[in-house]
């Protein structure tokens, strides 16, 4: 009889073992560790990783996990992932505490029939995503959340309290939130009550972003220029709705009632320069994204609307793609991961300082500076812009510091394209004296 009890024990107990294991570890880069009930150990392939756990990873380093379901997500550098809850019964919920992740979700994941219902649930600390489609990047520095799709449909909103929520909850959260299609990129600020109205990506770094899923680091910049190449979409058609599936089309001119439509049902494409209404912002189609940060960077003046598309192919002062997909700033300028922009100039006794502008306004208004003149204007001795948390003139740390300037964006030394995989967009970490 007691053999018969420890018999049962350990079968239950080998059943409850398998049903936590969600996911095993395909592909490593670096070094990523793994939290499972408070014990921390290396991530090796072929191991598995249970609900509950928490996967970190080094910078430089990556993760692909493939879960019970068929799906793939890539953690990528500097990041931290927790799976919430992934057991094949429910909608799946991962919470992103920074960094970022690639996920491709199956199909026919969980073989749902309502495709209205959110496939995949992933949390940030302000931002929450519903997924109903298959290919996407979001990415969070602990503020700031950005994201992009490549293929299938998201929707995506404020998340106020990150704790634990039911999955219908959570689906009564991304219904009032903004829906996105492929191509588009929405961005949830700190402080702002709801994301930005989805807009066209600039097509060289919805590209690259697409092609790089394991976020390999080569930040040198594309051979591609900013120049657009031919459409073969006729003219008076939008690219990004010829791109869309039977499906996604018949929703476009489906008639809805004000409460079922989503702050943003609208096509975002609809309005190529981007509008303010409110607290709803719609940024400039073919805008830039600075991903760790969630910076936006429109293509400013200078740039010219392709009809055919109705996206704007930016001037030669809005900056470049990296061959990883990462935004390079115009020469003299670096991001930080925290959202500062940053403008190395020399001062009256010749040495190099940094001063802090404000981030450009994401709709393109044409009377205004773009962030490579705004650069020009400061390093010639010009006035800086009010930012609302200047830290004024901040002398760079490196003694005998080469005073030129990068021909291909950045910081000479601090933020060098140049550099290859050496190259950082967090690499100013001073305060003033």
């Amino acid at each position: 009889m007691n053999s018969l009890i420890i018999l049962v024990v350990m079968l239950f107990s080998l059943s409850a073992f398998a049903q936590s294991k969600v996911a095993v570890v395909k592909l490593i880069r670096g070094e990523a560790d793994v939290l499972t009930l408070g014990k921390t150990t290396k991530l090796k392939v072929d191991d598995w990783v249970e609900n509950g756990s928490v996967v970190k990873t080094a910078e430089k380093s990556f993760v692909k996990l493939i879960f019970i379901d068929k799906s793939q997500m890539n953690v990528g550098p500097n990041s931290e992932m927790k799976i919430e809850s992934f057991t094949g019964k429910d909608s799946g919920v991962i919470d992103l505490v920074k960094g970022k992740i690639r996920s491709q979700v199956t199909k026919d994941y969980l073989q749902m029939k309502d495709k209205d219902k959110s496939k995949l649930f992933i949390k940030t600390n302000n931002a929450l995503m519903g997924v109903r489609g298959t290919d996407f990047m979001i990415s969070t520095n602990g503020v700031n959340t950005s994201t992009v799709l490549f293929e299938g449909e998201i929707v995506f909103n404020k998340l106020d309290d990150r704790g634990s929520l039911s999955s219908s909850k959570m689906e009564e959260i991304v219904d009032k939130g903004v829906r996105m299609f492929p191509g588009e990129f929405s961005v949830q600020e700190a402080n702002h009550p709801m994301p930005t109205v989805p807009s066209i990506l600039n097509v060289q770094q919805r590209e690259h972003l697409e092609k790089n899923s394991e976020f390999n680091s080569d930040r040198s910049p594309s051979n591609a220029n900013n120049e657009s190449s031919k459409t073969v979409v006729p003219a008076g058609l939008n690219g990004a709705l010829v791109s869309n599936s039977s499906e996604i089309l018949k929703n476009e001119v489906a008639q809805v009632t004000p409460s079922e439509t989503p702050v943003a049902a609208a096509k975002a494409s609809a309005d190529p320069d981007g509008f303010v209404k409110g607290d709803q912002i719609k940024p400039t189609n073919g805008s830039f994204v600075h991903i760790d940060s969630g910076v936006i960077i429109p293509p400013g003046p200078g740039s010219v609307l392709d009809t055919n598309t109705n996206t704007y192919i930016p001037g030669s002062d809005s900056g470049k793609v990296a061959t990883d997909g990462s935004y390079i700033p115009p020469k003299n300028v670096e991001i930080t991961d925290d959202g500062k922009i940053l403008v190395a100039v020399k001062d009256s006794t010749g040495a190099i300082v940094v001063k802090e502008v404000p981030a450009p306004s994401p709709v393109l208004v044409l009377n205004t500076s773009s962030i490579g003149e705004v650069a020009t204007t400061v390093a010639a001795g010009g006035p800086v812009p009010p930012a609302p948390t200047s830290t004024g003139d901040i002398p760079l740390p490196q003694p005998g510091v080469d005073s030129r300037f990068t021909p291909t964006g950045g910081i000479m030394n601090v933020n060098d394209p140049t550099k290859g995989s050496g190259f950082s967009d967090t690499t100013i970490h001073v305060k003033p004296n």
